[in-house]
């Protein structure tokens, strides 16, 4: 039993392998289920708390805007009338009767205001001469309200309502003695109605219980809360909560809203903002994001628990499934293993369908058809010989052809006709690398040697038609190129530049030089006729086929560019371009090749 299971837990067993296979994909697709499941629960929790937050702060922005633009809509009306400006504007030195008289009137207007709207705790009605009246506050020093901040601001702020959320400081002391805490101060710009020139400024106190219900109303969960403050990071109203105070301002300060998360003593919080461009506030709420997602950890823990359960079944499920599988795989692993040894007789009693089945019928054909091909042996065999012989029957002729003009040679040596000599002695070089006992690559050095042969050969034809010169940088040499690549391109110069030409002579280049650390470029270049930017156009254009039609006549150029292609790879190969003063020039792009390199191809 102890072995059987060893063999069953070997690395190498196939049951091994689908069990681990499948229980490490279900694994993984049972993590990546329950990690999305999670992930995406847990945005969408976060996701309807930023909505719903947002639509209630909103509201209440909405709401902080009604209340400031009533009291700036009061403001203005209050320093709109005749009293007031009046006031504002008269000289206390030399207007006494009227300025007392004027005192009186803007103070009845300043406690039926402070009648009327209730919330307004403190009304100042200050000119800009640094006279002012009050419904329910004093000046603490005799230094003049105008040096104060909150007029300069109102003055700066050119008739737009400030807010100032902070009165520590202030030279101004109310009779009911309101806490610092207990209000908001707002202050306005009035102007003349004549002409528009600033001539004081109205500050009004307002009740912060106005606006206390409407914050209050920004909670998020058990725990959660909300608060405002100015765009200086100022908290203008917050309930009691310690860690308003911890917050940093410019956490909310990135745009009219957002959220972000933060840590604030050992727990993470998010924090979600809103901002009116209207008063310059923003409101913001709190919310503890741990207790907000104690439900998506339980069902997290739930979750892994039925992931793991899940597991277990499956991996029962796998095994037996598995080696329902690997058992008929197993028979014939062991039948192939008695056919190898070479017992013929085997076959697999085969019941299963599907590719189990086939799998079982194509091993018994396998086997029978063995038994088959052992027959055939003797007779291959015998081809065999057969063909060796034919090989060795071909190998005679090119020694034959050699032998043959070695023969000439000396006859003609002989004879001391030294012209037949030289060109048998070309002849004989140009076959004997031409053929290279049947490889493929040659060096460098002999494809040129074997391109001035056949030069030779065909100058003792034409006498002083042509001249050739050959230009090979050093080191190239030894370097091996694919055999008879140059002599077509040659032939092409000779027959179709030089022939062609109406000049008397003509001259053929061979250049060889490298192009880069894996590549060579060879050359040939005539100064003969030349061809038509429309005919050298259309080589190119065979030259980069694959596949051509039968018309097309240029078999030589053809063979050794697909030669080329099909030895080197479709980087590599040939194209023809002008010579400057005339004449064609084939460009042959090669790979850098060493000898040893070459057995590879």
């Amino acid at each position: 039993m102890f072995s059987k299971l060893k063999r069953i837990l070997h690395p190498e067993n196939m049951l091994f392998k689908m069990i681990i296979l499948n229980c490490g994909l279900l694994l993984l697709v049972t993590l990546v289920l329950t990690a999305a499941g999670n992930y995406i629960y847990e945005e969408s929790i976060a996701e309807r708390s930023y909505a719903n937050t947002m639509e209630i702060q909103n509201q209440v922005l909405k709401s902080l805007d009604l209340i400031f633009k009533s009291v700036e809509d009061n403001v203005e009306a209050l320093g709109n009338y005749p009293e007031v400006q009046e006031y504002l504007k008269v000289d206390a030195e030399k207007q006494q009767a009227s300025r007392v008289e004027l005192e009186r009137q803007v103070r009845d207007l300043l406690l039926d205001y402070s009648r009327i709207y209730s919330e307004y705790l403190n009304i100042v009605v200050v000119s800009e001469k640094g006279q002012y009246l009050s419904n329910d506050s004093y000046r603490v020093k005799k230094l003049p309200l105008t040096e104060e901040k909150w007029y300069q601001d109102a003055v700066l702020a050119n008739g737009e309502l400030v807010l100032n959320p902070t009165s520590l400081g202030r030279n101004l002391k109310a009779w009911k003695n309101y806490s610092t805490d207990s209000y908001v101060s707002t202050a306005k710009l009035i102007c003349d109605r004549q002409t528009s020139a600033g001539i004081g400024v109205i500050l009004i106190d307002l009740d912060l219980k106005s606006i206390q219900n409407l914050v209050e109303d920004i909670t998020m969960g058990q725990t959660g809360f909300g608060y405002i403050q100015d765009s200086q990071g100022h908290v203008l109203y917050a309930p009691k909560n310690e860690v308003v105070y911890r917050m940093n301002p410019n956490w909310v300060m990135d745009g009219e809203s957002g959220r972000v998360r933060c840590r604030i003593k050992g727990k993470d919080y998010n924090v979600i903002y809103s901002h009116s461009k209207y008063t310059d506030l923003t409101a913001v709420g709190v919310f503890d994001w741990g207790k907000t997602i104690e439900g998506i950890s339980r069902a997290r823990t739930v979750s892994k628990w039925i992931a793991v359960i899940i597991m277990i079944f499956a991996a029962g499920a796998t095994v037996i499934f598995s080696a329902s599988i690997t058992r008929p795989i197993s028979t014939l692993s062991k039948l192939m293993k008695k056919a190898q040894t070479g017992d013929m007789t085997v076959r697999f009693e085969n019941h299963y369908k599907g590719e189990i089945g086939q799998l079982g019928d194509s091993f018994n054909a396998m086997v029978e058809k063995i038994n088959e091909l052992l027959g055939v042996v003797y007779k291959e065999q015998k081809n065999k010989r057969e063909a060796e012989l034919k090989i060795l029957h071909e190998q005679i002729k090119p020694h034959f052809l050699y032998n043959t003009l070695d023969t000439i040679q000396w006859m003609a040596k002989q004879y001391h006709a030294q012209d037949i000599v030289d060109l048998v002695l070309a002849l004989s070089g140009f076959f004997r690398i031409s053929l290279s006992h049947g490889k493929e690559f040659i060096t460098l050095e002999q494809e040129v040697l074997m391109v001035k042969n056949y030069l030779d050969i065909q100058k003792v034809r034409y006498e002083d038609l042509f001249e050739y010169k050959t230009e090979i940088e050093e080191g190239l040499g030894n370097y091996m190129v694919l055999k008879i690549c140059l002599q077509p391109l040659v032939e092409n110069a000779l027959y179709h530049g030089i022939k062609e030409s109406d000049q008397d002579r003509g001259t053929i280049w061979i250049r060889a030089f490298s192009e880069s650390d894996d590549s060579i470029i060879l050359k040939v270049e005539d100064d003969g006729a030349g061809m038509s930017q429309e005919r050298m156009n259309q080589l190119n254009s065979w030259l980069k086929l694959k596949e051509r039609g039968e018309e097309i006549k240029a078999y030589g150029m053809l063979n050794v560019n697909d030669r080329i292609k099909i030895a080197y790879g479709d980087e590599y190969g040939l194209h023809y371009e002008k010579r400057t003063g005339g004449g064609t020039v084939a460009v042959v792009r090669l790979r850098r090749l060493q000898k040893e390199v070459c057995g590879k191809f």
